[in-house]
């Protein structure tokens, strides 16, 4: 026997009323929030154009992004070829970066002189001339009994002398000469001593002191015999007013001696 349940009439309009609610709901997505535009939307922007005179417009550039807005539109246009710079931006950033280039683009400090000195000495143990000692600058004086007290040759002729006045640079330096050897020549004849020496990139540093110090990269010295090329090679730091053997090169019973010196001219 099937028992129905008996439901009072105000129970059966609210069960009635709450299925036709649930059916009339809608199932579409809301329309999603438009986001806040990232760039300017009203008229804001000033344009100004800065003349260079010192400095390189593009590194002034590279300085004056920080300093702007950062906002879509806004930009550092520099111009190498016409010294400029074109600035968009508000402008309490113009001003801002205005006033920086006023206090960067100055006049660079002048680069000191660096006079440079270097000697080619041929050593032996040929016996004939006499002394040539005397003959020496005299600044390659303690030099060569500094030499004659660590290596075994006892004779030093100077074959060649090269004095030069340069700045710091990164580019490569070069020279060539002819020297003459006589006394340290066995033949007892005058010998022509081609050379060429290179100097790749140099710089003034502080030592430890806080001394300037002369830096090169890379110093070549060659020279050039009847019979033999010779060849120094090295990198080195050289204190002002310093002399330094850079290096040795043996010739058969001779010796190439190469000795620098660098004094830093204000």
């Amino acid at each position: 026997m099937i028992k129905f349940m008996k439901i009072a009439p105000a129970a059966l309009v609210l069960v009635l009323i709450s299925i036709s609610a649930s059916f009339g709901q809608s199932t579409a997505t809301p329309a999603p929030t438009k986001p806040e535009p990232d760039y300017v939307t009203e008229k804001g922007f000033k344009t100004k154009v800065l003349d260079v005179k010192y400095r390189d417009a593009n590194s002034l550039a590279g300085v004056l992004r920080q300093l702007g807005s950062g906002f879509k539109g806004a930009s550092v246009s520099p111009n190498s070829e016409f010294k400029t710079i074109t600035l968009r931006d508000f402008p309490e950033n113009l001003a801002t970066m205005e006033e920086a280039v006023k206090r960067l683009d100055i006049p660079a400090a002048p680069l000191p002189n660096i006079e440079l000195h270097i000697f080619a000495l041929v050593a032996s143990n040929t016996s004939g001339t006499g002394d040539t000692t005397a003959a020496l600058p005299a600044e390659l004086k303690d030099v060569v009994t500094q030499l004659r007290g660590t290596l075994t040759y006892q004779n030093y002729e100077l074959a060649a002398t090269v004095v030069q006045r340069l700045t710091e640079t990164r580019n490569m330096l070069m020279g060539t000469g002819a020297g003459q050897v006589s006394h340290a020549n066995p033949t007892g004849l005058d010998m022509a001593l081609p050379y060429q020496y290179v100097i790749q990139s140099m710089s003034l540093v502080q030592n430890p002191s806080g001394a300037p110090s002369v830096q090169i990269n890379e110093f070549t010295f060659k020279a050039q015999t009847d019979h033999d090329q010779i060849q120094v090679q090295t990198a080195l730091n050289l204190r002002d007013g310093e002399k330094v053997v850079v290096g040795t090169a043996t010739i058969r019973n001779r010796a190439l001696i190469v000795v620098l010196s660098a004094k830093v001219v204000n």
